[in-house]
């Protein structure tokens, strides 16, 4: 069967090359060519950018001659400057038809990847023509593709994600490493479809990295990561250019070090689960009877281990936990909560997707995973599809772009399903929780959730993307696009909203959903003698609670004394 694979994938290759418009290298890398615009992409080391470029060039067989600018090059020439914006005219003289070509050539410090094949949402051999700046080749790999997302894979959209599973000579999975990440043969390339930004989901991912406690195994598996990272790729879909992408590790049970499956016992341990609809189990409202024979029971699809390579599945510890939400008493589940879930995430969670405004992560687009169901039923939780943030929606109608619904002055319960999900419905009516969230969040505040910060790593992001020309040809190839209902992709004016949007949210945040009164040290909601008790108890030692400790140094000198009633009681003389 193997074999057979091979053979069509080096068919395949071999036909797919024949076809491809292979005219010369430069340095010794396939320059690729985008059809729609008759534009030629080369990448160049970002140090290269604003300088002369010297370039080596290689004609094919059936090129007689090469002139860039209108003066012919011999093997070895040099442009005068190389950045984003810059473009030079190409001409090339066929040999056998005795044609010109025009075309013009531009320039990227991004990896070029070329999408060799037809692809759909079923997985289909192709091969992978992926050129590093640094490098003097172009290598090309084979690989099984296909469109990646659920809503975003219809074959009317132009810029679909992908899942590359890269394979070897013989048609088995190959790992592949790329700019310093995971060794792995899966990866993902994320379009930002639906994103007017196009980054969002990239910004959202590195903000839960720097934000997020480790999950509770974290001591045992210290390289965990509840998150996928990725760098910047130009692709090509043949010979058509299809825009900047953010190529991205996968988010399996490889990326959050769950233990692997005991194929010799037939015994499960780290497990996984994606939250792909809304139903009442994945907002934690219904238990049901787990159907263990199928990939998706209830909105759950099982991602580890993999239904085709072990099955019946195992749901029952997700299941347990579900049950244990809709049936414990407010005491049992207080008590034993974190028994089931690893709560220190979860609290991160909730004031991640509250500052995001993440309306289609409460209850889907979420992943749970188990590190070693055998002996701990305790979940956790990765964060995923963080496109609809950050004034967003989902949806590409009119109606829903830029709408009230995802304005900054929201209460992400009023918007979304959050209010339904019983989980955190019950974490938040338990006084212990909220204070811990508020607490987070007001640590989180000073240095990580500021709005110059928040808005920076956007600025940050899009110089880059600007300075390499990305945002142009971005700009150029999709703006009025029926992906995105027609509408002007201006990637300025998206700065400028999410900017306003950015510091708006936090303003509301800080004055509505995590709102704290100074000198409410037992939050109660007012400032009062309760809080001067408060604060006696925690000096005499019968109150213990760290926030509420926290918030007893109402001075803010570093520890709670009696100076702190003092500035309670100045606080109640000015009211």
């Amino acid at each position: 069967m193997k074999n057979n694979r091979s053979i069509c994938v080096l068919t395949l290759l071999l036909s797919c090359v024949m076809t491809m418009t292979a005219q010369f290298t430069l340095n010794g890398k396939r320059v690729s060519f985008d059809d729609k615009s008759n534009t030629l992409l080369l990448t160049v080391p970002r140090e290269q950018y604003g300088k002369p470029i010297t370039l080596t060039i290689v004609l094919d067989d059936s090129i007689s001659w090469a002139a860039f600018d209108g003066t012919r090059v011999g093997s070895e020439f040099t442009l005068p400057l190389v950045n984003g914006d810059t473009t030079y005219a190409v001409q090339y003289r066929n040999r056998v038809k005795g044609l010109t070509r025009k075309r013009s050539i531009r320039f990227t410090y991004f990896p070029i990847m070329k999408l060799v094949g037809t692809f759909s949402e079923e997985y289909a051999d192709g091969e992978v023509w992926m050129t590093m700046p640094e490098d003097t080749a172009t290598e090309v790999m084979p690989a099984s593709i296909k469109w990646a997302g659920s809503s975003t894979n219809r074959p009317w959209y132009h810029k679909h994600n992908y899942h590359v599973k890269f394979l070897d000579a013989d048609g088995n999975k190959m790992d592949r490493t790329f700019m310093g990440l995971r060794n792995d043969n899966h990866w993902r390339l994320d379009a930002g479809l639906i994103d007017m930004g196009r980054i969002r989901n990239k910004m959202a991912h590195a903000l839960w990295a720097d934000m997020s406690v480790k999950p509770y195994y974290a001591d045992r598996q210290p390289n965990v990561r509840n998150y996928s990272r990725g760098f910047f790729v130009d692709v090509f879909l043949n010979e058509r250019y299809m825009g900047f992408y953010d190529m991205t590790e996968y988010l399996d049970r490889k990326q959050m070090k769950l233990k692997k499956y005991d194929e010799a016992n037939e015994e499960f341990h780290g497990m996984l689960w994606k939250a792909k609809n809304e139903t009442w189990q994945t907002l934690f409202v219904a238990d049901s009877a787990c159907n263990n024979q199928k990939e998706m029971w209830c909105g759950y699809e099982v991602k580890y281990p993999d239904i085709d390579d072990v099955s019946p599945t195992d749901f029952h510890v997700l299941r347990d936990a579900i049950s244990f939400v809709e049936t414990s008493s407010d005491q049992d589940f207080r008590a034993q909560v974190g028994d089931f879930f690893d709560l220190p995430v979860l609290i991160d969670y909730y004031v991640f997707i509250n500052v995001l405004l993440a309306i289609d992560n409460t209850c889907k687009n979420m992943i749970w995973g188990c590190y070693d169901g055998a002996v701990d039923k305790k979940l956790t939780l990765a964060v995923w599809d963080l496109d609809a943030t950050v004034g967003q929606h989902w949806s590409d109608l009119d109606g829903y772009y830029r709408s009230e619904m995802v304005g900054p002055e929201n209460e992400l319960a009023a918007v979304s399903l959050l209010r339904y999900n019983a989980l955190f419905n019950r974490l938040l009516s338990w006084p212990e929780f909220h204070r811990r969230v508020v607490s987070r969040y007001w640590h989180l505040r000073d240095a990580i959730v500021t709005p110059d910060s928040l808005i920076s790593r956007f600025a940050r992001t899009y110089d880059l993307l600007r300075d390499c020309g990305a945002i142009k040809r971005e700009e150029m190839r999709f703006s009025g696009d029926s992906d995105i209902n027609f509408r002007v992709l201006d990637f300025n004016d998206e700065f400028e909203y999410l900017s306003d949007w950015i510091r708006r949210r936090i303003v509301y945040l800080d004055n509505h959903t995590f709102h704290h009164v100074r000198g409410d040290v037992d939050f109660d909601g007012e400032v009062g003698i309760s809080d001067i008790n408060c604060i006696i108890d925690i000096l005499l030692g019968t109150v213990t609670d760290e926030v509420l400790t926290e918030f007893a140094d109402v001075n803010g000198d570093g520890e709670v004394s009696l100076s702190d009633i003092n500035a309670v009681i100045d606080i109640l003389l000015s009211m």
